[in-house]
């Protein structure tokens, strides 16, 4: 029996519309104009005899048909891009290119490469940082660890840990008249503000962490401000005021007590660490080793 010839620049043209809804974002993924990945759509269109979207004013929509078709397709290339992945796996074991969130990289990844590297001398990291989301197929990274909740379209996301916020502040500071034995003693020592989770209204902030406290008196708004939570937390070790720390990324300099909890209440931050990639990365041997010594890490905790 011949094997079909199937219209393979047409179904990769739709896949990458039903996945996007939107022809131009399509094209922009496949290195084509607009119209003609919509020709290449119509064309699909036409083979199989059935309409796979509803061109509205305002977008696309899949038919049912199309929706079927998109879920299947999906599949068989996610084989396809393993398949290629674990030939050219052969050959780029050498080296792990990661695109790390800052903060990440500074208090927990870079303290700890060196055990990896004993692991694994055969593997050489690059990492990159940054706080944009990564587009593998554009920039050439291998993974990318994020903080978020972990649903983003077409990647594996494997959780690290959760994330949460108290305040922190140099052991120098219980000490005296001046003392932080309640919240309300806040009001008489800086306050140090990250602003990194400004883009989510639902993060915890001064203002929220003392009201949750039942605190009075102390001006939120005051302070020193920071963009990122590892300079917030280096000027607190520092003396400068009393940080809304990072619990899970300031564990070690909670455990050799350059920096102290002197509340016992914490607010969760509402999103947590992950290490990402594309779900047909998953089988690569860098990954792969990666991804079990950090999870390792994780369980080991400090």
């Amino acid at each position: 029996m011949a094997r079909r010839m199937y219209p393979l620049n047409a179904l990769r043209a739709y896949e990458a519309s039903a996945r996007h809804l939107s022809f131009v974002k399509a094209a922009e993924e496949v290195s084509v104009t607009p119209a003609a990945v919509s020709h290449q759509v119509k064309k699909l269109e036409e083979y199989l005899g059935l309409a796979l979207f509803r061109r509205l004013k305002n977008g696309l929509t899949l038919t049912e048909s199309g929706k079927l078709l998109f879920f299947e397709l999906r599949e068989v290339f996610l084989q396809l891009d393993k398949s290629i992945e674990r030939v050219i796996d052969s050959d780029s074991r050498g080296t792990l290119t990661l695109s790390v969130a800052p903060t990440f990289a500074v208090m927990w990844l870079i303290p700890r490469l060196q055990k990896f590297y004993a692991l694994h001398p055969d593997i050489d990291v690059r990492i990159s940082t940054s706080l944009g989301l990564v587009d593998f197929q554009r920039d050439n990274f291998d993974a990318a660890i994020r903080l978020g909740s972990g649903k983003w379209f077409g990647l594996e996301a494997i959780k690290l840990f959760d994330e949460s916020v108290t305040p922190m502040c140099s052991p120098r500071l219980l000490e005296g008249p001046g003392g932080l034995k309640s919240p309300d003693d806040l009001r008489q020592h800086v306050l140090l503000h990250n602003h990194s989770m400004d883009y989510d209204p639902d993060a915890p902030t001064w203002e929220t962490w003392l009201k949750a406290a039942g605190a009075s008196g102390v001006n939120f708004s005051r302070g020193t401000h920071f963009s990122l939570p590892d300079h917030g937390l280096q000027a607190s070790i520092d003396g400068a005021g009393v940080v809304l720390g990072w619990r899970s990324l300031a564990a070690k300099d909670l455990a050799a007590g350059r920096v102290v909890e002197p509340f016992d209440l914490s607010l969760p931050l509402g999103s947590s660490f992950y290490l990402t990639y594309p779900e047909a990365y998953s089988l690569r041997s860098n990954i792969v080793a990666f991804r079990e010594w950090l999870m390792k890490e994780v369980r080991a905790g400090i």
